[in-house]
């Protein structure tokens, strides 16, 4: 019997190759301002909702950067 415990996603970025040859990004994220709401309504003793929320900030801020930076290769 397996002992995983369940996960949500968070963030993710992912770059695909297409049938035709291209290269795809894809980037999705939780919004942060959602993710503290439904924490502090659901889940209200949990400790690191602001810290979750910023790193959330942070992965959005650099997956933008990747995402504009890495036009001039594809």
């Amino acid at each position: 019997m397996s002992n995983k415990r369940p996960k949500a996603e968070l963030f993710k970025l992912t770059a695909t190759l297409n049938d035709k040859g291209c290269i795809e990004l894809d980037m999705d994220s939780v919004n942060p301002d959602q993710f503290v709401s439904i924490m502090e309504k659901d889940l209200p003793e949990y400790e690191g909702t602001f810290k979750v929320a910023s790193l959330l900030r942070y992965l959005k801020s650099m997956g933008d950067e990747m995402i504009t930076k890495s036009s001039r290769y594809i």
